[in-house]
C-alpha cells in the first residue's frame, strides 16, 4: 500500500494530527479542526495517515524489530553499532537509551492519529454510515495494536485516548496495567463491530484482523497470569482468558476464509505471491511497495539482515534442485543471527534449511557456506525482495500471521485434538513428526512456545513470549548464559518523556 500517494498535497492533515508524544513541539496537536474533516475523502486521508505511521523507519520498517529482536537469542548485532543497540541486545537498558525513546515517539504518534480518526470521523456529513464505521473501527483497532505494543514494552504507561485540544491536556500521568488493557479490550470488541470482513487493500485491517489480535492480547493476559509474570497479578482467572483466546482464534481458523495456511514456506515470503494471491498468510502487515518515492513507501529493512561485503545469489528453494537461482545483492550486516536460535533447529527442519540462508553463490559463481559465528553470518530470508530495485524493497513486515494465530489456538486449546491437530500442522510443513500426544497442559503449552520460537524468529515475538510466560531468566540466562541487568519484563519509560511530562515523575 503506498500511503504517500494520499498524503501529497494534504499538508493540513500532518498539522492537525500531529504528535501527542512529542512534548518539545509546538502547539502539540492544537490546530483547529475546523477546516478538515468536512468530506469523506477527508475521513479517507485521515486513516491512510493514520495507518502511514506502520511502516516509518522508527517503527515497524525497522525500529520495532531492533527493540524486540535483539534482546532474545534470535540476533545480536554489528560490532560498530550504537551505544543503545548494545544496551538492549545486553538487556542493560536505560530511561535514556535512544532506540526506546524512538520507539515510544512512534508508538505515541500512531495512538494521536488513530484518536484524531475516532474523535472526528463520526462527525463527518454526508458520508454513508457503513464507510463511517469501517474508518473508525479501523481506528479503534490501530490504537489498540499501538497500546497492546507499549503495554508489553514499557508496562504502566500514559493512556492518552483524547484528541488534545488545549495545552493542559498534555501533562498525563501512567495508567496501570490493568487499565490499558481494559481499553485494548474496549477499542477491539468496538472494532469487531464496526469493521467488515471483507479485505480493503493490502495494510489495511479487517475483520479477521481484529479478532487476531485480540485472540493474542487474552493470550498474553492468560499466560503472563498462569506463569505469575511480573504486572499480571491483576488477571483473575487464566483459564477465562485461556478460553477468549481460543474463541477469537478460533473465528480466524474456522469462520473466514480470506487468510489461511500457506503450504510452502517459501511462498509465505515472496512478495510476488503474497502479495497478489486471493488467499494468504499475511493477516496484517506493515505494507510498503518497492515503487514509492521515500523509505516507508519502500523498505530497506532486508539490508538490516544481508551481509554487507558480498554479493549474493541464492536458489529460491534450496531443497530443489532445479530451483531458480535469486540474485540478492548485498546489504549492512547490522543484524546477525545468534547461534542460540540456529542451533536450535532441528538439522532438517526447513525452516532452517529453507528460510536461513546458510550457503550462497558468489559473483565468481563459486559456492561459499555462512559462518553463524563470523562476520557475514547465516541470515534468515523472510525479508527478502527478488525484485529489489536497488535499496528498495516491497518486502512488509509482518504483524499477524495465520501460523502465529494457529498457534495462540493450539496454546490456548491445550492438548486436546483441536490444540494438537494445530500445532502438528505448523510442524508438519517444517519436515517434522507430530508432537508427543501425551503431554499434559503445561507440558504442551511450552511445546507450543518453543515451536513459536523456531516458527516466528525474527518477526517480532520473541520478547513478548517470554516475558508473558516469565521465562526470561530461565531462557536467557540460565539456558543462553546471558545476564540481565534491567529491562527484563517491561523497559524503562524514556527520559525525556519524565523530562517534559510533570505527571510522570515518581
Amino acid at each position: 500500500m503506498n500511503y504517500r500517494k494520499y498524503l501529497y498535497g494534504s499538508l493540513v492533515i500532518a498539522a492537525l494530527l500531529s504528535s501527542c508524544s512529542d512534548l518539545e513541539e509546538d502547539p502539540y496537536g492544537l490546530i483547529n479542526t475546523g477546516s478538515f474533516y468536512k468530506t469523506p475523502s477527508d475521513a479517507e486521508s485521515a486513516i491512510i495517515y493514520a495507518y502511514s505511521i506502520l511502516p516509518e523507519v522508527g517503527y515497524y520498517s525497522r525500529g520495532f524489530l531492533i527493540i524486540t529482536e535483539l534482546p532474545t537469542e534470535n540476533l545480536t548485532q554489528k560490532g560498530d553499532a550504537g551505544v543503545s543497540n548494545f544496551e538492549l541486545d545486553e538487556l542493560r537498558t536505560t530511561s535514556t537509551n535512544a532506540d526506546l525513546d524512538n520507539i515510544w515517539t512512534y508508538l505515541y504518534r500512531g495512538v494521536a492519529r488513530a484518536n484524531a480518526v475516532i474523535t472526528n470521523v463520526p462527525n463527518v456529513p454526508n458520508m454513508p454510515e457503513t464507510n463511517k464505521n469501517q474508518i473508525v473501527g479501523e481506528g479503534y483497532f490501530l490504537r489498540a495494536l499501538h497500546f497492546f505494543n507499549l503495554v508489553r514494552l514499557f508496562g504502566e504507561v500514559p493512556l492518552r485516548v483524547d484528541n488534545i485540544v488545549e495545552a493542559s491536556q498534555v501533562p498525563i500521568a501512567k495508567s496501570s496495567i490493568e487499565d490499558v488493557y481494559k481499553v485494548i479490550i474496549a477499542d477491539l470488541q468496538q472494532a469487531e463491530t464496526l469493521i467488515s470482513s471483507q479485505k480493503i487493500s493490502e495494510g489495511r485491517a479487517n475483520k479477521v484482523a481484529v479478532q487476531a489480535l485480540l485472540s493474542k492480547v487474552y493470550l498474553h493476559l492468560a499466560s503472563s497470569k498462569n506463569s505469575n509474570s511480573p504486572g499480571y497479578g491483576f488477571v483473575a482467572n487464566a483459564d477465562e482468558m485461556y478460553a477468549q483466546a481460543k474463541t477469537y482464534s478460533g473465528k480466524v481458523i474456522n469462520e473466514q476464509t480470506a487468510f489461511g495456511f500457506t503450504e510452502s514456506l517459501v511462498d509465505i515470503w515472496n512478495t510476488e505471491i503474497y502479495k497478489k494471491a486471493p488467499v494468504t498468510e499475511h493477516i496484517f502487515d506493515a505494507a510498503v511497495d518497492r515503487t514509492g518515492e521515500i523509505e516507508s513507501n519502500y523498505s530497506k529493512l532486508p539490508n538490516m539482515f544481508l551481509p554487507a561485503d558480498r554479493r549474493m545469489v541464492i536458489p529460491y528453494d534450496p531443497l530443489v534442485p532445479t530451483s531458480t537461482n535469486i540474485n540478492i545483492g548485498q546489504g549492512w550486516g547490522h543484524f546477525r543471527t545468534e547461534s542460540a536460535i540456529y542451533n536450535s533447529y532441528a538439522a532438517d527442519d526447513k525452516r532452517k534449511t529453507q528460510l536461513i540462508v546458510s550457503q550462497y553463490k558468489g559473483e565468481d559463481g563459486a559456492s561459499y557456506t555462512l559462518d553463524i559465528n563470523g562476520n557475514a553470518r547465516p541470515f534468515t530470508r523472510k525479508y527478502i525482495d527478488p525484485l529489489r530495485v536497488g535499496d528498495k524493497s516491497s518486502a512488509n513486515t509482518p504483524i499477524l500471521r495465520y501460523s502465529d494465530i494457529l498457534l495462540v489456538y493450539a496454546e490456548a486449546a491445550g492438548p486436546t485434538p483441536e490444540g494438537y491437530a494445530a500445532i502438528n500442522k505448523v510442524r508438519a510443513r517444517a519436515g517434522l513428526g507430530n508432537l508427543d500426544p501425551s503431554l499434559g497442559v503445561q507440558a504442551f503449552r511450552n511445546a507450543v512456545i518453543e515451536e513459536r520460537a523456531l516458527e516466528l524468529a525474527f518477526e517480532g515475538n520473541r520478547l513478548f513470549d517470554l516475558r508473558r510466560t516469565n521465562s526470561m531468566e530461565d531462557v536467557l540466562e540460565h539456558k543462553y548464559n546471558k545476564t540481565i541487568t534491567s529491562g527484563a519484563y517491561f523497559f524503562p519509560i524514556p527520559q525525556r518523556e519524565i523530562d517534559t511530562n510533570p505527571l510522570m515523575k515518581p
